[in-house]
């Protein structure tokens, strides 16, 4: 049927150019199924549904002072609800690939602040802490522009050099050697054992 148009069924169409809405907003937001679209008089847009993901690097300082390279990966997609379509859809219906953009830098925010509240221990023992309060932190923010977070991965934490890290770790790194050292003595000792007593049974046998 001409002027028919149908969305993917991880897209919304928002049609535009009639009156809007019957809640004044300026699309009428389609999922699901189709719908008529008066050739001239409106206008079809398709808003992706679909997972993305944003990349974040960002050097942040502690409340210690020390600066931290923190990598993560944010995935998103826009809210299934009418109004987060109506919301996304006038911020980045002409350039979908603002999203992954703008969600970086919300996140890289929230981020530098959350870790800049934390000591080195607490980010690198508790990145589950860490990440829930960035989560929690951006989703006003996130909800605003009609975008809804799936899950926040805290890939690595990176101290540039400087050894503190290392030297958290290097506490249970030499316990983890010694563990490895007594258990290599212990089978030495078994296997050395086990020798003589071998030795010890040949010599009786070659006795009697």
């Amino acid at each position: 049927m001409l002027g028919y148009r149908v969305p993917a069924p991880d897209e919304a169409m928002l049609i535009s150019g009639a009156r809007g809405a019957k809640d004044g907003t300026p699309f009428k937001v389609v999922t699901g199924h189709g719908a008529f679209v008066m050739p001239f008089f409106r206008k079809a847009s398709f808003l992706t549904l679909s997972m993305n993901e944003s990349e974040v690097a960002e050097q942040c300082v502690t409340t210690q002072g020390i600066a931290l390279n923190v990598k993560a990966v944010i995935a998103f997609k826009v809210g299934n609800d009418p109004e987060s379509i109506v919301n996304a859809g006038q911020r980045f219906l002409s350039d979908q690939d603002q999203m992954s953009e703008l969600t970086g830098r919300i996140f890289a925010g929230h981020l530098r602040s959350i870790i800049g509240s934390m000591t080195v221990e607490e980010i690198v023992t508790e990145r589950q802490k860490l990440a829930t309060e960035v989560l929690d932190g951006s989703k006003g923010e996130m909800a605003k522009i009609g975008l809804v977070v799936d899950s926040l991965q805290i890939q690595s934490i990176d101290d540039m050099g400087a050894g503190y890290i290392d030297a958290m770790a290097a506490p249970h790194n030499a316990a983890i050697q010694r563990q490895a050292k007594i258990a290599q003595a212990r089978g030495l000792l078994l296997g050395l054992g086990g020798l003589l007593i071998g030795l010890r049974l040949g010599e009786i046998g070659r006795a009697s």
